[in-house]
């Protein structure tokens, strides 16, 4: 399987969810709609093999994504 790319926004993203952040929190913290967040979970469930935020707070502690950023190889 090839590496998935994360953006940095996307990185922002995962971080908020797996300090237990909703929507609207992350929202608020990166200046961002809550639309917005929403279109950006939407892409990384779907780059992460993921279907909600307990499995990617978990995928991106298994992957140490809360410490670095970029390629994950899977």
């Amino acid at each position: 399987m090839p590496p998935i790319e994360l953006t940095p926004r996307e990185l922002d993203v995962i971080r908020g969810i797996a300090a237990g952040r909703t929507n609207r929190e992350i929202a608020g913290d990166l200046g961002l709609s809550i639309q917005a967040v929403k279109n950006v979970l939407t892409t990384v469930y779907q780059k992460c093999h993921v279907r909600n935020r307990l499995e990617l707070a978990i995928f991106s502690i298994h992957h140490d994504l809360l410490a670095r950023g970029g390629k994950i190889h899977t």
